[in-house]
């Protein structure tokens, strides 16, 4: 009889309302290169978190590391474009999909605030 072997993979399943705002983001021009599109994003240390989506970095198999968690370099900028905010960061752009419920929005507030004061 064959051994029973589990595999634990570190990303998840995009959720129906996750998945209609990163298509209808991955859809929209920008005016510079998107290195992913975040959803569930949350703002921690002037970093953003969240689930990436369309990553342009691959894995040693050249897969793109959808769904898996994603950290981005300390934030220079952000704006909004069209109905999405964008993110400027030391490694790359980001937009924001969606924000993490509860603690999301609030959290990129308080970075714009900050952001204000200077």
């Amino acid at each position: 009889m064959p051994e029973v072997i589990e595999l634990d993979f570190h990303s998840k399943d995009f959720s129906d309302f996750q998945l209609s705002r990163l298509v209808r983001a991955s859809l929209r021009k920008y005016t510079m290169p998107i290195r992913a599109f975040v959803s569930d994003a949350l703002i921690a240390d002037d970093t953003c978190l969240g689930d990436s989506f369309d990553h342009s970095e691959r894995d040693d198999a050249y897969h793109r590391a959808d769904g898996s968690i994603l950290r981005t370099g300390k934030i220079q900028s952000a704006r909004k474009e069209g109905r999405f905010w964008l993110l400027e960061t030391q490694d790359g752009n980001y937009v924001i999909a969606s924000f993490k419920r509860d603690l999301g929005r609030a959290s990129f507030l308080k970075l714009l605030e900050s952001a204000d004061r200077f």
